[in-house]
């Protein structure tokens, strides 16, 4: 026969034992502790709770976890990522810190990273929607769209009742200008969840698209009650002006710029429709606001600028104000079409022709360098080509309404 092994235990090991198995038992009580305080919301208390159970025993992975949530809740994304790297370092099969390290790295902006956190979760647990949702998100952050659709569809067939999966589906489907998918997905959000805000103001940017301007802005009106958003009073200002409700579309702007004063655009908007009251100077004061608040970010203000002071007669300062754009290295068609317009006013018709042909070389679609191109035609007796350039850019939705009736070809 083979001789067995004699175990012996001496006093220290027994005592050693003893304090391990209190330690764990009173970690575990310290831990439970700690998730009725984080179910309750009460982050900080709840994270007393883990650190006690923490520092009895180490490893105990449970607290790691619940910490990492605590962090989470507190916005702290940081120590909550450590806490459920240091998690996974104990046991790899941990679902919950799969997710939650997901949800933290989606936090963080470190989307490809997350994407690979839910991943590791759903291989744990392939049948949950949520990880399904957030991986959606996070391919949609990257622009990866039909990623996204098929992740929130899949959420949407483990739990179809899931609100929030046909919202983001939908407005994935907007990103892709599918406009009548985006409503029926948003309309099957809002019978579910009536409090979805971004499905209200998904289907009114759906229907915006669809130029079916009156029935955005009822959807823009329901996001503002459930929620008033810079975004969304913006959006309504926007649909407003198209129905050329210049002074309602004068006091959303205004509401947005209440909510945000930073927003360049929202002054530019603005501006916009203050000109489109021939309140010249109003649209001016609102053109260099927009300048001042992002001198480098506001090419459109500055565009709205150079029009302005060009039909005042101000050619120098408009040319420096297109010039300007240009010289920042953005080949913006716009601005080429617009410093035409002002050498075309200004009389070098030469050079307004030149900015034009660099205009359409960079954008073959702008309806703005066909217009100039066909007033100066008009003005050089070319009927012919005149007529032509100015079909085109009526075709491309330009109405021409800066041009005297005289100079239009019909």
């Amino acid at each position: 026969m083979t001789e067995q092994p004699v175990w012996r235990f001496s006093l220290l090991d027994v005592t050693r034992h003893f304090r391990r198995w209190r330690g764990a038992d009173r970690s575990y009580a310290s831990s439970r502790e700690g998730q009725g305080y984080l179910r309750q919301g009460q982050y900080q208390r709840a994270l007393s709770y883990f650190n006690q159970a923490i520092a009895l025993v180490p490893d105990d992975v449970a607290a790691h976890i619940g910490r990492g949530r605590a962090y989470y809740g507190m916005r702290q994304y940081q120590q909550a990522r450590a806490n459920f790297e240091h998690a996974l370092r104990f046991d790899r099969q941990q679902f919950e810190a799969h997710f939650w390290l997901g949800q933290t790295l989606y936090a963080l902006a470190e989307y490809q990273l997350a994407i690979e956190s839910y991943g590791q979760a759903i291989w744990l647990k392939h049948r949950d929607a949520a990880t399904y949702h957030n991986r959606g998100q996070a391919h949609f952050h990257l622009q990866d769209y039909p990623t996204a659709l098929t992740d929130f569809s899949r959420a949407l067939k483990l739990s179809p009742r899931f609100a929030l999966a046909y919202t983001n589906r939908g407005l994935t489907y907007l990103e892709l200008k599918q406009y009548k998918k985006a409503l029926r997905d948003l309309r099957q959000a809002l019978a579910i969840d009536p409090n979805q805000r971004r499905a209200y103001f998904g289907s009114g940017q759906a229907l915006y698209e669809m130029k079916d301007y009156t029935r955005a802005l009822a959807f823009y009106r329901q996001a503002l009650k459930i929620a008033p958003t810079c975004q969304a009073y913006n959006n309504l200002g926007v649909a407003l002006e198209a129905l050329r409700e210049h002074e309602q579309a004068i006091e959303a702007y205004t509401d947005a710029i209440a909510l945000d004063p930073a927003q360049w655009m929202l002054y530019n908007n603005r501006g916009w429709s203050y000109y489109a009251l021939k309140d010249a100077m109003s649209a001016l004061a609102d053109f260099e606001r927009a300048i001042n608040s992002n001198s480098e970010a506001a090419c459109d203000a500055y565009l709205n600028r150079a029009w302005l002071l060009a039909e005042r007669g101000e050619y120098e300062r408009a040319l420096a104000d297109c010039t300007h754009i240009l010289l920042w290295g953005i080949q913006d068609a716009l601005a080429y079409a617009y410093r035409a317009r002002v050498y075309c006013w200004q009389g070098d018709e030469a050079q307004a022709l030149a900015d034009c042909t660099q205009a359409l070389a960079n954008d073959p679609n702008c309806a703005e360098a066909y217009g100039v191109r066909g007033l100066i035609y008009a003005r050089q007796k070319r009927v012919a080509e005149a007529r032509l350039a100015h079909e085109k850019a009526r075709e491309l939705g330009h109405g021409l309404f800066w041009l005297e009736e005289a100079e239009i070809t019909p």
